[in-house]
């Protein structure tokens, strides 16, 4: 089951999404129905939704503005994950080329909403759930005994959790791409989450014999592994294991 949450400030409107997506999909439960853009943030930032339905036709600044702040954040467990409706090519052309939006629906179309909610529940199904992802993570760091208790293993937990979804892994710069997300998630500065990771890390290698290290990361440590070696090291790990 998919929990939904329809962004619309049109009670007809509302009532009739309600009806025909209750009606003809088994899978999805509607969470709930918000008509601003604050109300859904709140109930986004549990966790709780996997499909975000907006209708911009009477909600384009608060749907802008939602989409913006999923984006701006870059919450990856809503990738392709937002349904739009709007017949508006002007709002359209604002939004365009988005990673979080799976498609565009015309207003009052009760057989492409149904169709589209089909679709990317067929696709949600087929995802690695991002549970399983998160527990693979933390594993792979508890062998290697890093200690939860920093928060340098908790940034670098999100370092890897980020990575994890980037197509090209192998080519990504951590503080262009990564650490800047790291960064607004804890409200903390660039050099902060590099010095707390280091700190972790270094605590890490010196909690391990050098044999068992060398093992893991498949050459001969002989010092700290760098940040970027142990994000590539357990990314490659997870993914054995998922795959």
């Amino acid at each position: 089951m998919q929990n939904l949450l329809i962004v619309e400030n049109n009670l007809n409107k509302s009532i009739f999404l309600l009806n025909s997506i209750s009606e003809k999909i088994q899978e999805i439960r509607i969470y709930n129905i918000v008509s601003t853009a604050l109300e859904a943030i709140n109930i986004i930032k549990k966790e709780k939704v996997d499909i975000i339905l907006i209708d911009l036709s009477s909600l384009v600044e608060d749907g802008i503005k939602l989409i913006n702040y999923i984006k701006k954040n870059n919450i990856e467990k809503y990738n392709s994950s937002i349904i739009i409706i709007t017949d508006d090519v002007k709002i359209l052309k604002k939004i365009n080329e988005n990673k979080f939006i799976f498609n565009y629906c015309l207003k009052f179309n009760d057989i492409e909403i149904i169709n589209n909610l089909n679709n990317l529940v067929n696709e949600n199904q087929e995802r690695i759930p991002i549970k399983l992802v998160k527990n693979k993570i933390k594993i792979e760091l508890e062998k290697l005994c890093f200690n939860f208790s920093y928060l340098g293993t908790k940034y670098l937990y999100e370092c890897i959790y980020q990575c994890y979804y980037q197509k090209d892994y192998y080519n990504i710069n951590l503080s262009k791409d990564i650490y800047p997300i790291i960064s607004k998630r804890y409200n903390k500065s660039i050099n902060s989450i590099k010095i707390n990771i280091f700190q972790a890390s270094y605590i890490m290698y010196c909690s391990n014999d050098k044999i068992s290290l060398s093992k893991y990361f498949g050459y001969r440590i002989i010092e700290k592994p760098k940040t970027k070696d142990i994000i590539f090291i357990v990314l490659q790990k997870i993914k054995e294991t998922i795959s």
